[in-house]
């Protein structure tokens, strides 16, 4: 498995207790991660999808630019939807980022 190299606080994931896409969306309000940070956050959780809250700050955009790749279908990465509400998927998100 490929080392990351990032500043995310590994002790203060581990000691959330939270797992999943739980873990990306206590990072992200609790420990106020956004961009790379949250990205490796989401790759050590282990979660295939994140909302596109969190997609717009993995990717730098505002959240109405990604509701609007959603809705008009005309983004670099399209949503998966689960349960009728839209979840991007890590792997899109990764290959834009080029990670």
């Amino acid at each position: 498995m490929a080392m990351i190299e990032t500043q995310i606080d590994m002790n203060a994931l581990n000691e959330s207790g939270k797992r999943g896409h739980e873990l990306v969306k206590w990072a992200y309000d609790v420990l106020r991660y956004d961009g790379e940070k949250l990205v490796h956050t989401a790759i050590y959780a282990g979660s295939p999808h994140v909302d596109h809250i969190r997609c717009a700050s993995m990717l730098g955009y505002s959240v109405s630019t990604v509701r609007n790749w959603c809705c008009q279908s005309s983004g670099p990465i399209q949503p998966r939807y689960i349960n009728g509400k839209p979840y991007w998927p890590m792997r899109d998100i990764r290959k834009l980022l080029e990670l």
